[in-house]
């Protein structure tokens, strides 16, 4: 009798946080708080993916999400049931062109589950799933029309804690014609791939959730009211024009982007590259884009509603120290989580510094085979990233980089990042501190980049650096063809001789072992290009109306820091 009591308590919580099933209850301000914020990519993604699956005609999916602590997922789902609610309901579009989705589903064919929220967490797993089960039973019985699509909607899955065979019988409580949409904290926490051998349901790749990048918070207007105040009001729809073939333009980014994988489709993408510097942007523009890369810098991907700088800092500082702390240790068994707290100082104050694992392991006061485990949690919640050497010269080395340029100053020591706690302008000069933000912004958007040129969403890209005895190149790209990507990073007060670098850069030292082997690919490696991201191009290169220039027999492209932001 109990047990049926503490069941009913469930199904009285789901109506709770399903307000849209009673639209007499008065409380639609529920959904008005995120529909008043504007809508990430991520969204606008999200629907036009849901919305394909349909066209397609999709009876059955499963979509997983994964993200950090306080990265915007429960916010995310939320605009996504107010986007696709009835008009009456909840009148909010979130895009230039909207999927046909928007709009079109009855509040009863929703169910919303905040498992975190619903205190799933305090029942034993298998006793948390059959509260779902009883929860999903009764929307399928009393809730939802008998015919129509249903989506079913469940936010933080990590509270249920399942394996494998749960996850199966999860899939299981998912009935024809219904949606699963799913978030969690890591990848495999998400990843239903191989759990089901059900055919009528689809299951996806898992997406991350990361910060905005750069070409997001532009066309959010995050800096209309400094950079970008002299250019055209409409320069958000003339970004998602060079961006999509979903509205006029000419595409320009995704034509770069598109003919990264190929070394025949290179070409193709470089003079994609001199069209969107020299031929899609004024003057205006392309100053307002150099001032807004610096701006990216001081105030990361995260936007937040509070208004204090010091409120900011402390609600990022504290979401990430309970994602490092809770989330993260407890899914992972991280017995002192506080060396993930450590890795990750150590990744603010030696950013894209060569580190010797020995070295790690002395500070932590661990064995190698442990700092592994750190590195490898840390990794696949996209918190700290590492960076090994392109031709494994140097395999007990390492470089670290934060993935939130936020995270850099937080965790970094005051006399260092003066000026930049704040996420107003600031007249502090501070062009060392400001070099280690672009350091790290660039690689982690070198990260979103590898995947279009390794051309698989399952593949786990990486992004290397090579030693020359010039300097180093800061980021390699390559794929499982030999093509290689390589990208040296000049910008002041390090500007340096990146040209040497890049014409000395040997693209035959690449060396990778065969996934799950120790054996090294075959593989003719090839760089048609080097490329020199820099905030100051070469009067040459501003003379010649081209990027590229031949040094050496060596073909350089040189990428200002902003356009190399925006394409990524």
């Amino acid at each position: 009798m109990a047990d049926t009591s503490r069941s009913s308590n469930f199904i009285a919580d789901a109506e709770w946080h399903n307000e849209w099933w009673n639209t007499n209850s008065g409380r639609q301000s529920d959904l008005s708080n995120v529909t008043s914020l504007t809508p990430r990519s991520d969204l606008l993604n999200l629907l036009r993916s849901i919305d394909e699956e349909r066209e397609r005609g999709i009876e059955s999916l499963a979509y997983p999400i994964y993200g950090p602590t306080g990265i915007g997922k429960t916010t995310l789902l939320r605009q996504f049931i107010a986007a696709i609610l009835e008009s009456d309901v909840a009148d909010f579009s979130p895009g230039n062109r909207d999927p046909d989705i928007i709009g079109s589903v009855d509040p009863r064919q929703i169910l919303y589950v905040p498992l975190e929220d619903s205190l799933y967490h305090l029942e034993p797993s298998s006793k948390a799933l059959e509260r779902l089960r009883t929860v999903i039973d009764y929307f399928y019985s009393h809730i939802a029309p008998r015919r129509g699509r249903k989506y079913i909607i469940l936010d933080d899955v990590g509270a249920l804690q399942l394996d494998n065979e749960q996850k199966r019988l999860l899939l299981e409580f998912v009935q024809e014609d219904t949606y699963l949409l799913l978030t969690g904290i890591v990848k495999s926490q998400v990843d239903l791939r191989g759990i089901s051998e059900e055919e009528r349901l689809k299951i996806e790749w898992p997406r991350a959730m990361l910060p905005m990048k750069f070409v997001e918070t532009v066309q959010q207007n995050t800096y209309d009211d400094t950079a970008l105040t002299d250019v055209d009001i409409d320069f958000n729809v003339q970004i998602e024009s060079l961006r999509t073939t979903s509205i006029d333009g000419d595409a320009l980014i995704k034509k770069v982007r598109n003919n990264l994988s190929t070394s025949e489709d290179l070409d193709t993408a470089v003079a994609a590259l001199n069209q969107l510097y020299f031929e899609a942007f004024s003057d205006v523009e392309r100053d307002g884009l150099y001032e807004a890369a610096r701006e990216y810098l001081q105030k990361g991907g995260i936007l937040l509603d509070a208004e204090k700088a010091t409120v900011k800092n402390e609600l990022v500082r504290s979401h990430f120290l309970l994602y490092l702390y809770k989330e993260l240790a407890k899914y992972e068994s991280i017995q002192r989580p506080e060396n993930l707290h450590r890795i990750a100082s150590l990744a603010a104050s030696q950013t894209g510094k060569e580190l010797q694992y020995t070295d790690i392991s002395k500070q932590l006061e661990v064995d190698r085979r442990t700092v592994d485990t750190y590195l490898s949690v840390l990794d696949e919640g996209i918190a700290v990233s590492e960076s090994h050497d392109f031709s494994l010269q140097r395999h007990r080395r390492t470089r670290l980089y934060l993935r939130n340029p936020r995270h850099v100053v937080l965790l970094s020591q005051r006399q260092e990042h003066h000026g930049f706690e704040a996420y107003e302008r600031t007249r502090s000069l501070n062009y060392e501190f400001e070099y280690k933000l672009a350091r790290t912004v660039a690689f982690d958007h070198a990260k979103r980049l590898a995947w279009k040129v390794s051309n698989s969403h399952d593949e786990n890209t990486s992004v290397e650096y090579a030693e020359t005895e010039a300097g180093t190149v800061d980021y390699i790209l390559h794929n499982d063809k030999g093509l290689i990507l390589p990208f040296v990073l000049s910008y002041h007060p390090h500007a340096g001789n990146a040209d040497k670098i890049a014409t000395q850069f040997d693209p035959t030292s690449g060396k990778h072992p065969i996934p799950g082997g120790e054996e090294l690919r075959e593989l003719n490696y090839k760089a048609p290009y080097r490329f020199i991201i820099t905030d100051s191009l070469p009067k040459e290169v501003e003379k010649s109306s081209s990027l590229v220039i031949e040094q050496d027999g060596v073909d350089l492209c040189y990428v200002p820091y902003w356009l190399f932001l925006l394409i990524c």
